[in-house]
């Protein structure tokens, strides 16, 4: 199987279309239409369906593309391996929550990245049990997930505590809204349901007796920055961790709404595997640094 029709599959997965990826990539459609007839070939499987609206991944297709993009970030991960190695420097891999990744570790990797030189640090962010899955197969040596880890030969240690807020543009009026019944009278904008911060919501709403049908749900966005422009062009409220509305806040783009019977704090965990020779001493002594100071440099 060649690594180039993988990534040409993953490209026309995520574009739904031959053409568009094609044209973007410089090469003819026949040529790029031959080389998917090639990759089910040696599968023996249907990748595609192709109709006027254009292409849909068969239940083989979706397979190919949750292990293409497998594929791919091992490959990325193999020359950034290499570049390093050329220029001596060794990897040190963090897989992390969106948030977390987003918004509290990369001002503690500036810091690790001056104590460790000799060290390159790579920040990915993946949902939580992916992260889990990333250290279980050592591609990264030090993971941030949402909740507890359980598995074997997993360490899983409390590394910060973060809490939920309902926000608002500011200037936003806010005095219809003093309990959770009463969000239903305003539109909300929530994160889609890959994201822990999403189910943290949903399942604290349903065990108050308010499921999500329940709500005026403007509609649901894969980024927590998108979440944030919709609230602050005035487009509807938003459940957000506050480690990523903090500036907003500050800078009165965005205002906290109190709820009474609203509190929902959750906890971010570290885990790294603990198996015999899944990590160096020296990677053992970037784990604890940064194990122990996330929470006192979260940006």
């Amino acid at each position: 199987m060649l690594l180039e029709h993988v990534i040409m599959f993953c490209k026309i997965a995520n574009e739904k279309s031959i053409s568009k990826v094609a044209q973007a990539n410089h090469i003819s459609q026949p040529a790029l239409s031959l080389q998917m007839q090639r990759l089910e070939e040696e599968l023996g499987v249907k990748l595609f369906e192709r109709s006027n609206r254009g292409i849909r991944l068969t239940k083989a297709g979706v397979i190919m593309q949750k292990y293409g993009l497998q594929f791919m970030q091992s490959y990325d991960n193999l020359r950034e391996e290499i570049d390093n190695l050329k220029a001596c420097k060794v990897t040190f891999r963090i897989a992390a929550s969106p948030v977390t990744c987003d918004y509290a570790l990369p001002c503690i990797l500036y810091k690790a990245n001056q104590k460790f030189p000799d060290y390159s640090f790579s920040l990915n962010g993946f949902p939580s049990n992916e992260v889990i899955a990333q250290i279980r197969n050592e591609q990264a040596e030090l993971g941030f997930i949402v909740g507890e880890c359980k598995e074997e030969d997993i360490s899983c240690t409390e590394a910060f505590v973060d809490k939920i807020h309902l926000v608002s543009k500011t200037g936003y009026n806010t005095k219809s809204i003093r309990s959770i019944a009463d969000l239903q009278r305003h539109p909300l904008i929530m994160l889609n349901e890959n994201f822990s911060s999403y189910r943290l919501v949903y399942n604290y709403l349903k065990q108050a007796g308010f499921p999500a049908e329940h709500f005026q749900n403007s509609y649901h966005l894969n980024t927590t920055e998108a979440v944030k422009s919709a609230v602050i062009a005035g487009h509807g409220l938003a459940f957000l961790p506050y480690i990523s509305i903090k500036k907003e806040v500050y800078m009165k783009e965005l205002q906290i709404i109190e709820i009474p019977d609203f509190n929902l704090n959750y906890d971010i965990h570290s885990i790294y595997k603990t198996k015999e020779g899944s990590l160096g001493a020296a990677q053992k002594e970037i784990v604890q640094y940064l194990i122990h100071n996330v929470n006192k440099n979260i940006c």
